[in-house]
């Protein structure tokens, strides 16, 4: 096995966050690869998962466990990284996973700890290089999911009734269906902005076209408004 990971089968590329909550949401099916990010290594023994790439500085990984699972799984890709590094492990990781060039990919995160590893967790999804992935987060109780200019997003009900579209990095144009309150181009985006903020699911499956610009389209479940 390489230290790059050309080896690895990237048809299901699951990353296991390693933030200070352990994933409440796993995404459907089973993988075929399975990053774990330093903490997220505990987090995925624990699931009963098989590591295949260890990725972070490891500061929050138990060393004992590390040397165990590196003796059960001796092909066990372990890339680790200098502690005043310029990015962070999440960032690391996604990163690795975009050059397996993956068929799907999904990102399991408990959610919670410091506000702004959250955000920023969150609003790197919207970086284009991980936009333009076949990338689904579950972060916490949420399923996120990103899109630029060109992308159209399905996004199932079952995902979550309650739909938060975010514009990062600019004002964005979208064209929507299936939803309460539909957006066009006619209505733009501001990036930040809370026209976009608590819509709802009114069909089995909404459409957002993504006409410019990046969005991130967060689903929760949770109660209708009146």
């Amino acid at each position: 096995m390489s230290d790059d990971g050309r080896d690895l089968d990237a048809g299901c590329v699951w990353i296991i966050d390693g933030g200070p909550v352990a994933p409440r949401r796993l995404p459907p099916g089973e993988p075929s690869c399975v990053i774990a990010v330093d903490r997220g290594l505990a987090y995925t023994l624990r699931l009963g998962l098989r590591p295949h790439v260890v990725v972070g500085d490891f500061d929050s990984v138990d060393a004992t466990m590390l040397q165990r699972t590196r003796e059960q799984w001796p092909d066990l890709v372990v890339q680790r990284h200098d502690r005043h590094k310029a990015h962070s492990d999440l960032d690391l990781a996604l990163s690795f996973a975009w050059g397996l060039d993956p068929t799907e990919i999904a990102l399991a995160g408990g959610g919670g700890g410091r506000l702004d590893h959250l955000m920023v967790s969150a609003t790197m999804l919207a970086r284009p290089r991980y936009a333009a992935l076949p990338l689904t987060a579950y972060i916490g109780a949420s399923i996120v999911r990103a899109a630029t200019a060109g992308m159209d997003m399905k996004l199932p009900a079952d995902d979550g009734n309650l739909l938060t579209l975010l514009a990062v990095g600019g004002t964005a144009s979208l064209d929507t269906s299936g939803l309460r309150w539909n957006l066009t181009g006619a209505t733009p985006l501001a990036s930040a902005a809370t026209l976009g903020l608590s819509n709802e699911l009114t069909e089995p499956e909404a459409h957002v076209k993504v006409q410019a610009g990046t969005v991130l389209a967060i689903q929760t479940h949770g109660k209708s408004l009146p």
